[in-house]
C-alpha cells in the first residue's frame, strides 16, 4: 500500500494563509489540530475575530471570581494572538468584549492599532452588553463603552466599519474615502453625525442604524447618491418623521415605530423593502401613513410586511388596494392569520396585480389595546363570500409557502382559498411547526393532509408537506 500522503501539507504556507482565511475564525483556529505541519497555520489568517462569548457562557451562572478569570484568559488570549501574528495584511479585524472596563482598556487600544497597522479593510467594534434587553425600544440612558481611537480616523483603506456602543467623531471621517458600509448599534448618533458621516464619505453604499437613538426628526437626503441599502432597526428618534431623499437606494429595511414616511426614491431603481412595525402599540391615524408608504414603496419586487400593517392599512379614507399597482413579485405576510388581518391580506392580493410568489410566516402576531376591525364580517365565510379572485391569483400566482402550519382552522381557510382559486399555482408549500410531542406533530400533518382533497384550480399543483 501506498504510504498516505497529506495533500494540503504540501501547498505552499502563503496559499494555506489563504485557505484557513476563508474559513470563521474559531473553524481556523480549530485547524491547528490536524497535524503538525498546520500548527501555526492558523496564525496567518487574514480574517481575525476576538469574540468574548468564545471564553464567557453568559448564558450559564457564574460567580464574579469565575466571570473575571474567564474575561482574564479572553485578553490574554487576544494579547498573545497579536504578539504572534505571522501575517502583513488583514481583511477583517472583529473585537467584541462587552462592559469594558479599566483593565481592558489597554488591551482594546492594542488591538485596534494593531488592526490598523496592518491595513485592516472591515473593522467591527462591540462594545454591548448582552443583557441588554433585546426586545426594548427606550434604551437612552446607555452611554457608548468607548471611543474609536484617534488614529483610526488616519486609517484611508478602510471599506467596512462596524461600532457597537462605539462613539467616533464624524467631522473627522474626512479620510475615510473608500468606505463603503458602515453599521452602528447601541448609542446616540445625532442626525448632523450621520450627515456628515454620509457627506465624507462619497463611496457609502450601505448605512445600518441598530438600537440607536437622537433627538432630531430622522431627515437624510442629497448628499447621499451613492447609498445603496438603509436598515434602521429599532431605533428612537425625537420626532415622529422620517425622510430619506436617496434616488439609488435599492433595499429598505425598517423596524420601529410608526412615523410620517417621506421617501424620495427612484422608482425604477427600489428592488426590496422590509417593513416591521411590531413595536408600536397606538394604530388611530396609522392607516393612512401606512398606505402612502406603500405608495412610495410601489416599484419593489421583494416586498416583507408585519402583522401590524395586515390590521391598520384597511381604512374607510382608503380604497382596499393602492392606487398604483404595486410591483411586487415576492411578497411575505409575517403573520398569525387572525381573522382580524383578513382584510391587511386581501388588500396586499389586489395591490399586487403580478405576484408570483406568496411567503407567510406564522407565529407573527401583533394585539393592539382597543383595536376594532374596520369592517365587519363572517371570519368563516370571508374566504368563500367577501373575497374575489384577485387579478395575481387568476393569472400570475405561481407559489404559496406556509411555514410555522399549526392546523388552525383559519390556516385550512386561506391555504383553501389559494388551493381552490389559484388557476395557475404550481406549487404550495406546507412547512409544518417543530413539535417534540409526536402526538402533536402527527396530528397536524392529518389535518395539512386535508388540503391534499380539496379541488385544484390548477392542474400543474403539487402541494408539499414537510
Amino acid at each position: 500500500m501506498a504510504p498516505s500522503f497529506d495533500m494540503l501539507s504540501s501547498l505552499p504556507d502563503s496559499l494555506l494563509s489563504s485557505i484557513v482565511s476563508y474559513l470563521p475564525f474559531k473553524e481556523a483556529v480549530r485547524t491547528s489540530v490536524l497535524s503538525k505541519s498546520w500548527e501555526n497555520i492558523f496564525k496567518a489568517t487574514k480574517n481575525i475575530e476576538f469574540n468574548e462569548l468564545f471564553f464567557v457562557r453568559f448564558d450559564q451562572p457564574a460567580d464574579d471570581e469565575t466571570r473575571e478569570a474567564q474575561r482574564r484568559a479572553f485578553l490574554d488570549f487576544a494579547t498573545s494572538w497579536i504578539d504572534n501574528h505571522g501575517q502583513n495584511v488583514l481583511d477583517k479585524f472583529s473585537l467584541r468584549l462587552s462592559m469594558p472596563n479599566r483593565n481592558a482598556v489597554g488591551v482594546i487600544e492594542r488591538c485596534i492599532a494593531f488592526a490598523t497597522q496592518h491595513g485592516v479593510k472591515e473593522l467591527e467594534l462591540d462594545f454591548s452588553d448582552p443583557d441588554w434587553n433585546e426586545n426594548i425600544i427606550y434604551y437612552d440612558d446607555h452611554e457608548a463603552l468607548f471611543e474609536l481611537p484617534r488614529h483610526v480616523y488616519d486609517h484611508s483603506c478602510l471599506e467596512y466599519l462596524k461600532l457597537f456602543s462605539c462613539s467616533f467623531v464624524a467631522t473627522d471621517t474626512v479620510n475615510f474615502h473608500a468606505l463603503k458600509e458602515v453599521s452602528l448599534g447601541w448609542m446616540e448618533v445625532r442626525l448632523t453625525a450621520i450627515q456628515a458621516l454620509l457627506s465624507n464619505c462619497k463611496m457609502l453604499e450601505i448605512l445600518s442604524l441598530k438600537k440607536c437613538w437622537n433627538f432630531d426628526a430622522f431627515e437624510i437626503g442629497g448628499e447621499i447618491l451613492s447609498l445603496r441599502k438603509l436598515v434602521v432597526e429599532k431605533c428612537r428618534f425625537q420626532f415622529d418623521i422620517f425622510k430619506v431623499h436617496a434616488p439609488n437606494l435599492k433595499y429598505f429595511k425598517y423596524s420601529g415605530l410608526m412615523n410620517f414616511f417621506v421617501l424620495e426614491l427612484r422608482s425604477m431603481v427600489m428592488e426590496e423593502a422590509d417593513l416591521d412595525f411590531s413595536l408600536e402599540f397606538g394604530f388611530e391615524g396609522h392607516g393612512s401613513f401606512l398606505y402612502h408608504l406603500l405608495e412610495d414603496l410601489h416599484n419593489v419586487s421583494v416586498l416583507t410586511v408585519c402583522s401590524y400593517l395586515l390590521l391598520v392599512i384597511p381604512t374607510p379614507m382608503e380604497p382596499m388596494r393602492t392606487h398604483r399597482d404595486m410591483n411586487v413579485t415576492h411578497l411575505t405576510m409575517k403573520t398569525a392569520l387572525h381573522e382580524n388581518e383578513f382584510c391587511g391580506i386581501t388588500f396586499m392580493l389586489n395591490s399586487c396585480p403580478i405576484l408570483e410568489r406568496l411567503t407567510i410566516e406564522l407565529g407573527f402576531a401583533k394585539h393592539l389595546f382597543g383595536y376594532e376591525p374596520v369592517f365587519q364580517y363572517d371570519p368563516k365565510r370571508f374566504w368563500i363570500d367577501d373575497v374575489y379572485i384577485y387579478r395575481c391569483v387568476r393569472h400570475t400566482l405561481k407559489e404559496v409557502e406556509i411555514k410555522g402550519f399549526t392546523g388552525t382552522a383559519n390556516e385550512l381557510l386561506v391555504l383553501s382559498y389559494f388551493i381552490v382559486c389559484g388557476s395557475v399555482l404550481k406549487k404550495i408549500t406546507i412547512n409544518i411547526v417543530k413539535d417534540d410531542d409526536d402526538a402533536t406533530a402527527a396530528y397536524t400533518r392529518e389535518v395539512a393532509e386535508i388540503l391534499l382533497t380539496f379541488p385544484k384550480a390548477s392542474p400543474d399543483l403539487e402541494i408539499s408537506i414537510s
